[in-house]
């Protein structure tokens, strides 16, 4: 749940989050073991956690947003929502906390948690474009461990971000293991996705406007319907589909609707590996997903927008490991060119994309990340995967 800091019920929210936090440490004083129970928390349950979930059946999903709450209940997730005498118990009883975000009211009391014997763990929601620095971290810095998704990776966290060497594991990002050993059927994703089950789908996913206040999704000066239409009319000239999938803090604006143009705003669809599985081709800009897409090794447009960070890079712009876009004509020429003949994109690019995710994976997108990070639970706790079946 993305915090609203203008509206009085999230900061009522948070205030009695902190007043649960204080019980739950109250029990966890008084308790004499803990119990083999994972919390997982973050904005939804989606990417590295919801890998984590599947995988582990005493994992428990925790969330602060009660709509959302009730929708993964009623799908029958195992969850719980945060503000409730039930989540404290949870809290009360566990071993592990794994985030892939902040806490909420929570951090104001790891590290009296962690005297408790509650251990911390973090496996954030993307490799990064965007730059940060330690400030930015000042909460994971408080952890037992890191998870990352790489050597490269580790060398970010330990260099720039302010942590210990051994504070960091280089486990691989659970998130990718279904990308590079998918075998579902892409027929059954599409139907369950409500997209057509044939031709080219073609994944628009853009960045939110994160340090550039009224930062427009739609790049190069173009309107939404301006540039929905425009990919609108290449893709029927070749029978494909345009999916718009918006970040979960972009505000959704009501769609004004456009031959082959499928909506997906990561608000209402969080399976973001589902979606990435059946795309043949993404357009973005300096969006995370796309280090997620490389594994696919499937086209990439890279649109040379202005990048909204106030720090820099995380990783710069010679990870762009596509075709770098610089107006709509020149996207529609060569979305044109790579939907009519495939072989001239890779003819480009494909020592490229290779180069690139080495350097960003190494070994380490291999399917097994998941696993790894289980493993370091048990390292940590005692707890294995199926200690609860």
């Amino acid at each position: 749940m993305k915090i609203k800091k203008n509206q009085l019920s999230h900061w009522l929210l948070l205030i009695f989050l902190g007043l649960l936090s204080f019980i739950c440490l109250l029990f966890r004083l008084l308790k004499k073991k803990n119990f083999p129970l994972i919390i997982l928390y973050g904005h939804q349950l989606n990417g590295n956690l919801f890998a984590i979930y599947k995988s582990c059946p005493n994992a428990i999903f925790l969330t602060m947003d009660w709509t959302y709450y009730r929708k993964l209940r009623a799908q029958g997730v195992r969850c719980q929502w945060l503000c409730s005498f039930g989540a404290a118990k949870l809290v009360a009883l566990a071993s592990a906390l794994i985030s892939d975000h902040g806490l909420h009211s929570l951090e104001w009391f790891v590290p009296m948690f962690r005297k408790t014997g509650l251990k911390f763990f973090d496996v954030w929601h993307g490799i990064p474009f965007k730059g940060f620095d330690s400030k930015d971290f000042k909460l994971q810095h408080q952890y037992d461990e890191i998870w990352v998704a790489s050597p490269l990776h580790k060398e970010l966290y330990t260099k720039r971000f302010g942590f210990s060497d051994k504070q960091v594991a280089v486990t691989g990002y659970p998130r990718t293991d279904d990308l590079v050993s998918f075998n579902a059927d892409k027929t059954k994703i599409r139907k369950r996705l409500g997209l057509p089950l044939t031709g080219t789908l073609i994944l628009f996913a853009p960045t939110w406007a994160q340090d550039s206040k009224g930062r427009n999704v739609f790049p190069f000066g173009q309107t939404k319907r301006e540039f929905l239409g425009a990919l609108s009319a290449i893709s029927k000239q070749h029978n494909a589909t345009i999916l718009v999938r918006t970040h979960l803090n972009t505000e959704t604006e009501a769609d004004s609707p456009q031959p082959g143009i499928i909506s997906l705003p990561g608000s209402q669809w969080p399976d973001t590996e589902s979606i990435l599985q059946v795309s043949d081709i993404l357009i973005c800009d300096w969006s995370s997903i796309a280090f997620d897409f490389l594994l696919l090794d499937r086209p990439t447009f890279f649109l040379d927008v202005t990048p909204p960070f106030k720090k820099g890079f995380s990783l710069g712009p010679e990870y762009r490991f596509g075709s770098v876009i610089n107006t709509l004509p020149d996207l529609l020429n060569q979305l044109d060119q790579t939907l009519a003949s495939p072989d001239t994109y890779w003819r480009r690019y494909s020592e490229q994309h290779a180069s690139v995710k080495h350097s960003v994976y190494g070994e380490w997108a291999d399917g097994k990340a998941t696993a790894r990070c289980l493993d370091r639970i048990a390292r940590h706790t005692g707890i294995r995967a199926e200690s609860s079946q």
